[in-house]
């Protein structure tokens, strides 16, 4: 007789998955961690082939959509490692009777420091000068004093919050919105969204992608940010809307921009934000550390235990 099965789909789980393997199978499970081949994530039709035993799943960005959900019939929950649930139709998942669980709370040092590295490149070209020291010359890059310059953080959960307390280490004027925070801690004022775009020079996105924020950063509100702002993007890509990001960046509108994340990923070859010198470019890996790995990694085998024995 088959075992229930359970799959762990985010390749960082899957490194981490030795350390986690015995403890799953003990409980009567088969444990596969299917290989995916230098890819982000899986479609629903590759998982499919899964559904008739599966019963948990530790999942990345896999597409996990109503189809999947119909054909997992025997599923009773999904843990999404890390922190974004935007690949995930929750809606669908309530239909089935599926729990879905994500990590909370797991990565906010670790993209709050990938946003100021941003920021830091952005401020004093970094990138720029290694390429050109590399090439035989010593460039003098004037560069943006942090102390004193305005930060805009959108989001302020437990990432925005991170990334506020560095943005006081750096003696930076910090301010934050978010419409489902009222308070903020001492040296950080909550104001709107259209005042912070106005007035920030550094912009983060830290937000979750939701209906709400989805191209939140569209043309109508680039066209209210200064003309030396930078916008980083360390939430999820289709926040912004790229369209009009690289419209904004071709014309002066922004100065530039860190991009750690894509409306579409990987960023295809074809993509002008490849062409734009006045852009960082990362791979959405943000909270990719040692440390954040085996944090998030401990979390998604307690919630999935725990789930399972319910």
């Amino acid at each position: 007789m088959s075992l229930p099965l359970i799959l762990v789909t985010c390749s960082q789980m899957q490194v981490e998955l030795p350390r986690h393997r015995e403890r799953i199978e003990k409980l009567g499970y088969e444990v596969i961690a299917p290989d995916l081949a230098g890819r982000q994530q899986f479609t629903a039709a590759e998982l499919v082939e899964y559904s008739s035993r599966l019963v948990g799943i530790i999942a990345g960005d896999d597409q996990l959509d109503s189809d999947f959900f119909e054909a997992a019939g025997k599923l009773k929950t999904v843990i999404r490692w890390g922190i974004g649930m935007d690949s995930v139709d929750q809606a669908a998942a309530q239909r089935r009777g599926v729990t879905v669980r994500n990590t909370p709370g797991v990565f906010g040092s670790e993209v709050a420091d990938s946003a100021f590295g941003y920021i830091l490149n952005l401020a004093r070209g970094y990138i720029e000068v290694d390429a050109v020291v590399r090439r035989g010359e010593w460039p003098k890059v004037e560069g943006i004093t942090l102390a004193g310059a305005r930060l805009g953080i959108v989001g302020f959960g437990s990432i925005g919050q991170a990334i506020a307390k560095r943005g006081l280490g750096f003696e930076m004027d910090v301010v934050a919105s978010d419409p489902f925070v009222t308070a903020a801690p001492e040296g950080v004022s909550i104001v709107g969204l259209v005042d912070l775009l106005s007035t920030a020079r550094f912009i983060v996105l830290a937000c979750p992608l939701t209906p709400e924020t989805f191209h939140l950063i569209n043309a109508d509100r680039l066209a209210s940010v200064r003309s030396d702002a930078y916008l980083v993007n360390v939430a999820r890509g289709p926040v912004a809307e790229e369209e009009a990001l690289v419209h904004a960046l071709r014309s002066g509108r922004l100065a530039g921009a860190a991009l750690d994340v894509f409306e579409t990923e990987p960023l295809p070859p074809t993509s002008e934000l490849r062409t734009l010198p006045n852009v960082v470019l990362g791979a959405h890996n943000a909270s990719n550390t040692r440390e954040g790995i085996v944090r998030a990694s401990n979390a998604a085998v307690d919630f999935l235990l725990e789930e399972l024995s319910k």
